[in-house]
């Protein structure tokens, strides 16, 4: 992982300015038989709402919002060794998710990489990671959950017991009955493109606000995005206090690289059907699948900046598409230029056609060893 940091590093240019940092965690599922193989632990699968046998992997993902994309390192999540009875006697240092990326984050900063925005969901839209990543002087945009409460003026002067006028002199509201409050609307979206014919298409009703969370220190600029459609509210942190509301969601929208990652690992290199028993076999593994996708990446980042490809990005199956398809343009080239080619490939195919059996040999008894 060490050499293979330093290789990207030399192969792209990245700049702090227009990069993210991208951290999310997958499941790498297994069946009920699969308990003993490495990491394998039951737990719960929000996007199944089911407890599973699985091995929880973190990984920390670059996007530069346009070409560069890459896997940078990832972790292997352990439960406690009580949730895990058949991992009892192991040595498993248990540590929580939002600490295994800020350690990552950390290892790929003393690497050399430039310190990026992170992009998180709601599972690490919490404090102590949004401590940590201020210690590394980090910007982040993190998706939060509506439980939180924001600190707001107190109507009436709060007094302790003795009748005393109290330190604290705040309210505390819901984040969505706040932003009842807040009148100001935006609508963000696509605008009519009159070259396709596609028309303007909304997306988001977005309200902003700088405020101060309970259980968050300092000031933090809060997005509120409904989508009109799914009727669906999400909620946006970061500490960038003059951003627009259209910046941070456009930002926070290079999150979903990392979940097209899961998903080419998972359908295109078979992440899940590898079935491993041993922490290395876990491990490299992992760094197989990190590698497929950083030069597939790469090789649609080559044919960009060179000119054979639109100056935009594709999708890693539309990469392996292409890489198809250049191959059979080179295999029509060789039948239509080469007239013993079929000739030479028919041969070869024949020769493989038939397969025969091993040689049956009786079994005899043999005399005995003599003694030494």
């Amino acid at each position: 992982m060490h050499l293979y940091a330093l290789q990207l590093l030399k192969t792209y240019d990245i700049n702090a300015n227009n990069g993210f940092f991208l951290i999310d965690d997958t499941m790498k599922h297994h069946t009920k038989f699969c308990k003993w193989i490495h990491g394998a632990s039951f737990l719960f699968d929000h996007a199944v709402n089911v407890n599973l046998n699985a091995t929880c992997i973190v990984f920390l993902y670059f996007n530069d919002g346009a070409f560069i994309k890459f896997s940078i390192c990832f972790r292997i999540f352990y439960q406690e060794k009580s949730k895990m009875p058949w991992r009892r006697g192991k040595n498993i240092t248990h540590k929580t998710k939002y600490d295994l990326a800020i350690e990552m984050l950390e290892w790929a900063i003393n690497k050399g990489f430039s310190k990026c925005t992170v992009l998180a969901d709601s599972w690490f839209g919490i404090a102590p990671f949004i401590k940590e990543l201020k210690r590394l002087e980090l910007s982040y945009i993190l998706e939060t959950k509506s439980n939180y409460n924001v600190k707001t003026n107190a109507k009436e002067p709060k007094l302790t017991p003795t009748g005393r006028l109290a330190k604290n002199q705040y309210d505390e509201t819901p984040l969505p009955q706040y932003f009842k409050t807040v009148l100001s609307i935006k609508i963000c979206g696509f605008s009519a493109d009159k070259e396709t014919g596609k028309r303007e298409k909304v997306l988001y009703n977005v309200k902003v606000a700088t405020v101060r969370l309970k259980s968050i220190p300092g000031r933090h600029r809060i997005v509120e995005s409904v989508d009109p459609v799914k009727q669906s509210t999400k909620y946006l942190l970061t500490d960038q206090l003059t951003w627009e509301g259209t910046k941070i969601i456009s930002d926070y929208s290079h999150r979903w690289v990392i979940e097209e990652f899961f998903r080419n690992a998972k359908q295109l290199s078979d992440m899940e059907g590898a079935t491993i028993r041993s922490e290395q076999g876990v491990t490299i593994a992992l760094c197989l699948v990190s590698w497929i996708d950083s030069l597939l990446h790469f090789e649609n980042f080559k044919r960009s900046t060179s000119g054979k490809l639109p100056k935009e990005p594709l999708t890693v199956p539309s990469i392996v598409r292409r890489a198809q398809y250049d191959n059979l343009i080179a295999f029509i080239d060789k039948i239509q230029n080469e007239d013993d080619f079929i000739h030479k490939w028919l041969k070869v195919e024949e020769k493989s056609i038939e397969r025969k059996r091993k040689k049956y040999y009786e079994l005899v008894e043999l005399d005995a060893p003599k003694a030494a």
